[in-house]
């Protein structure tokens, strides 16, 4: 039996200058800058924010409707790759400006009806990103339309199919000591664990490491983003569950619950000086009863005795 502690050590704030995001996702630290990046998917916004300031710039990139994800480029400070609907788009942004370009069009999922999802890359900058049907196509909680798939994908490579039969593919994370990837499909209501060849990127050995369908059932409390510090504790971000979960990944106990003040928790990236913040993505959109402020705003959580783990920019050569 899974068991659980609620921790009171910590310190939860709404982060000042953040505004409300329908979905905002996949925060991601750039440590060399001290910048914080990450999206609102159905705002179509990407966000940079400088976090020894707190000051916040925002862009559209034209013509895109869905924007699920933003990595930077590994030695060039203005590029960086996203999710877009159905496409992978290398882009130029100054961080700056409302309105950024895209450079070429990476690669394109060969099905309709599909748009990517969540994304991480590996110590090697390797990509791995997963996809879910689209909100055109029809209830994105539909558990039998698992139309998805988890990719993996480099330039030289280019996109490789991974895993298939996915339903809605949110929080990866890897442990390099371990060779463990963590991997969440939201339908499940778990989080799995892969055996993970760092030299080749492949992935075997699937199981579930920790069983999460007790704290709800879809659509009210399901898994989405993933983080890990550097003890190999992961955390699972819950989905209308208002909370954070902290998963002993030896044993796939759930170790402490943080509560946090929204219902819809969506991801989480360690940052700061010395990686013991960490950056809490949410969302404000209506699933199950209206949402007031603070829903869909930036958090951040001090004061839980641990580091994260640093995060890798996708490289490209």
């Amino acid at each position: 039996m899974m068991t659980t502690k609620t921790t009171t050590t910590y310190k939860v704030e709404t982060m000042t200058g953040t505004t409300m995001n329908f979905i905002g996702e996949a925060p991601f630290y750039d440590e060399e800058t001290g910048f914080l990046y990450w999206v609102d998917i159905m705002g179509g916004q990407i966000f940079r924010m400088d976090t020894t300031t707190n000051r916040i710039y925002t862009a559209k990139i034209l013509g895109e409707t869905y924007i699920s994800f933003i990595i930077p480029v590994e030695g060039v400070t203005s590029q960086f790759i996203v999710g877009a609907g159905k496409r992978l788009l290398l882009i130029n942004w100054d961080g700056v400006h409302t309105m950024a370009q895209i450079i070429r069009i990476l690669t394109e999922l060969p099905t309709d009806g599909l748009r990517f999802n969540d994304a991480k890359t590996d110590t090697r900058g390797r990509l791995y990103l997963g996809t879910m049907i689209s909100e055109e196509t029809g209830n994105v909680f539909e558990m039998t339309k698992r139309m998805g798939s988890l990719y993996r994908y480099t330039i030289e490579g280019g996109l490789v199919e991974m895993k298939t039969k996915v339903g809605l593919s949110n929080g990866i994370a890897f442990n390099d000591k371990t060779n463990t990837m963590y991997f969440v499909d939201s339908y499940d209501l778990n989080v799995k664990q892969f055996m993970y060849d760092v030299k080749t990127g492949n992935l075997s050995n699937e199981k579930v490491l920790t069983d999460i369908s007790n704290f709800g059932t879809l659509k009210t409390n399901v898994p989405d983003g993933l983080t890990i510090d550097q003890e190999g504790n992961l955390y699972v971000a819950m989905f209308g569950g208002s909370r954070i979960l902290k998963i002993n990944t030896t044993n796939g106990k759930i170790m402490t619950e943080i509560p946090m003040p929204v219902p819809q928790i969506t991801s989480m990236a360690f940052g700061g000086k010395n990686f013991d913040t960490m950056f809490v993505t949410t969302a404000g959109m209506d699933v199950v009863t209206q949402q007031t402020y603070p829903a869909g705003y930036l958090f951040k959580v001090s004061n839980l005795g641990v580091q994260g783990t640093e995060m890798t920019k996708f490289i490209i050569n």
